[in-house]
């Protein structure tokens, strides 16, 4: 049975806007982050390369959309000089040939679709890309649909769904923001937070409907 992983290649948006001590920062406090989470079983921790990208493979193809959104929510929560930041997120999801620990000597499908598509997301309006190896527009016109969520969060807002996907309670991240609960549930609501969270929780479903037909 052939088995689905992930690769995820991610580069931050407008990097040249940011100094690279900046952006250095960032993505080390998001590589922190992801390889922190529980719920994220990476085949190969996610790695900086180029200055304002990263790479990371995960086990199971059906938690990458998880990693992607915490991805994104943690570079929004990020204001510098009253620039929004955000990240791309480019996920190949396919078999993987050979796995190895020195960046740039890995293969498989997997890591030839996530290149592909890499090389071409600044070019669609959605910041999360999947490619699979079959057709799969629906799952694109659902990226776009993901898309008009989560380019409204506010830096506030996705502070609060950061703590959310890291499965921190409202309590607690009421505590580490020091705000009221209060206000932290007046976020998650005007986040719409419940949209992306189903989708999240569906994903693996969604990819099943994919790959169990190759």
């Amino acid at each position: 049975m052939k088995i689905y992983s992930a690769v995820i290649n991610a580069d931050i948006v407008n990097s040249t806007y940011f100094s690279p001590e900046i952006t250095s920062k960032w993505l080390e406090g998001l590589i922190t982050l992801l390889k922190a989470n529980q719920d994220l079983k990476w085949a190969l921790p996610p790695e900086i390369y180029r200055g304002d990208s990263f790479q990371g493979v995960l086990e199971n193809a059906g938690q990458a959309l998880k990693a992607a959104i915490l991805a994104r929510a943690y570079l929004r929560s990020k204001k510098y000089n009253q620039t929004e930041t955000d990240i791309r997120v480019a996920i190949g999801i396919g078999g993987i040939e050979k796995l190895t620990d020195r960046p740039g000597t890995s293969d498989g499908e997997a890591f030839r679709l996530s290149g592909y598509l890499a090389d071409r997301i600044k070019q669609q309006k959605a910041k999360i890309g999947i490619a699979l190896p079959s057709p799969s527009q629906p799952l694109s016109a659902v990226m776009d649909v993901l898309e008009t969520l989560v380019e409204n969060w506010t830096a506030p807002q996705s502070e609060v769904i950061t703590g959310l996907l890291n499965n921190e309670t409202v309590s607690l991240i009421a505590e580490r923001l020091k705000i009221s609960q209060s206000a932290v549930s007046q976020r998650i609501n005007a986040s719409k937070w419940w949209a992306a969270d189903h989708l999240i929780q569906t994903f693996p479903d969604h990819i099943h409907l994919y790959t169990h037909q190759l």
